[in-house]
């Protein structure tokens, strides 16, 4: 048992709608890498799960025992599993150019406390000469091609909190864990979901939720229920706020909420 804890742990987080599985291979290669590292977890990470990479390639990653997480951003999943994780254990992370330049100063935080990282992208994309230790997508799955020899024992992430990444299949939009791959299908298709997605979206559009003329009520009764009960809720939060309210931000934008299906 001592030495199962001592064994250094590892995390892949695979942001799999900005680095997809390319046509022709096998979409659970990801796990399939010689790592001379003890219990790994790999989360795959999209805002758009069940169209990038959609159901079929789904149910074969989790099959393969990689998690599943509806979300819009894994730096939330770097920084809970390092608080689980102490070092040394290492982080890889699987995305695009963009998204990995836009994390520099997590990466360089992360290493500074003794992770080691290694990042992973599309050998297309101009190189990260300024981040950790690095390969590309292209090669990663070359040497999976290859049958190398697994070392590596993955694990399913123990829980953390509700549509952290932390059950195999989660939410974090809607703070959500499904018991089973069917429920968690079935989640992302659901008004539920498509009305929290919305109300992400018509937040950082500051779109004005207490004017029913931007809720697109009868969609839907599951849609109309969340936006009345969430009308309702915010009307009288401004209301008790009175005139020591900050002055209001005008809205930007009307969202229509049909794209949201």
């Amino acid at each position: 048992m001592a030495k199962q804890e001592d064994e250094e742990k590892a995390l892949v987080i695979w942001s799999i709608i900005n680095c997809p599985i390319p046509d022709g291979h096998d979409p659970c290669l990801v796990s399939r890498r010689d790592r001379p590292y003890g219990p790994l977890s790999i989360i795959a990470i999209s805002n758009n799960l069940t169209e990038i990479p959609g159901e079929d390639v789904m149910r074969k990653l989790s099959s393969a025992g990689i998690s599943l997480k509806h979300a819009h951003r894994v730096q939330t999943d770097m920084y809970q599993w390092a608080r689980r994780n102490p070092p040394l254990a290492t982080i890889m992370v699987i995305s695009g150019h963009g998204e990995l330049e836009s994390l520099a100063s997590t990466f360089s935080g992360l290493k500074n406390k003794g992770y080691r990282i290694l990042l992973t992208y599309h050998q297309r994309d101009p190189v990260l000469a300024s981040l950790p230790k690095h390969c590309f997508w292209e090669t990663l799955l070359s040497d999976a091609d290859n049958n190398l020899e697994t070392t590596t024992r993955l694990v399913f992430p123990y829980r953390l909190d509700h549509g952290t990444g932390e059950f195999p299949w989660s939410c974090s939009v809607c703070h959500y864990d499904a018991p089973s791959f069917e429920d968690f299908t079935k989640h992302l298709k659901c008004e539920t979901h498509a009305y929290f997605e919305w109300d992400r979206y018509a937040s950082k559009n500051n779109v004005d939720r207490t004017n029913p003329a931007n809720l697109q009520l009868g969609r839907s009764p599951e849609w109309d229920l969340l936006a009345k009960e969430s009308m309702l809720y915010r009307s009288a939060i401004l209301k008790l706020r009175g005139p020591f309210a900050p002055p209001k931000r005008k809205s930007k934008m009307w969202v229509d909420a049909t794209t949201f299906k």
